[in-house]
């Protein structure tokens, strides 16, 4: 008997082919995969930013910050939680019924983000495309920005996230390396 699909492998249907390999090994089907690594932080200075790093739990600014991953398969699709150094946030990546190939549902408690998910020379382009609170869509201003992405170096998978917003700047940016880990 055959393992259902990765989320990552039914968003993108045919284009998770297109992943480099680090990429898809670290999106596989499983019951729970740990990833370890490293990472740099790079905060927004303004109090906003501060602000919505305290209410989402992003991490603290830092150099060579130890990283864990946590991916758990769930029904709808994945919990990931994430902990740098000792802070951790979590959220939850699905599917919606009906969407769209290549578009991914994040949600970090009643905020929902619609991403829109491209790979590109085989790596994974992030791009922030709508979202809701509480199921009240957002307009496009309230929405964040930023370039994020995952991409294979060097063998390993790294990852870039940039999250801006109009009103703060730089709310958070960090980038890294991941490698799978035992539990």
């Amino acid at each position: 008997m055959s393992s259902p699909a990765s989320l990552f492998a039914r968003v993108l249907g045919g284009a998770f082919a297109q992943l480099s390999p680090a990429l898809q090994r670290c999106h596989q089907p499983g019951e729970r995969l740990v990833l370890r690594g490293q990472a740099s932080v790079q905060r927004g200075s303004g109090w906003r930013a501060r602000l919505v790093c305290w209410c989402m739990g992003f991490p603290a600014a830092g150099d060579a910050v130890p990283v864990q991953v946590g991916m758990e398969a769930q029904q709808q699709g994945e919990r990931w939680q994430r902990t740098f150094g000792t802070q951790s946030f979590a959220s939850h990546l699905l599917q919606d019924r009906g969407a769209p190939p290549g578009m991914l549902v994040e949600r970090f408690g009643p905020l929902r983000v619609q991403i829109a998910l491209a790979v590109v020379n085989g790596a994974l382009h992030w791009a922030v495309c709508g979202g809701a609170l509480w199921r009240l869509p957002l307009p496009a201003w309230c929405l964040p920005t930023g370039d994020s992405r995952e991409f294979e170096a060097e063998g390993r998978f790294h990852f870039d996230v940039e999250i801006t917003h109009p009103l703060t700047g730089r709310i958070v940016h960090y980038r890294g390396w991941l490698a799978p880990s035992e539990p």
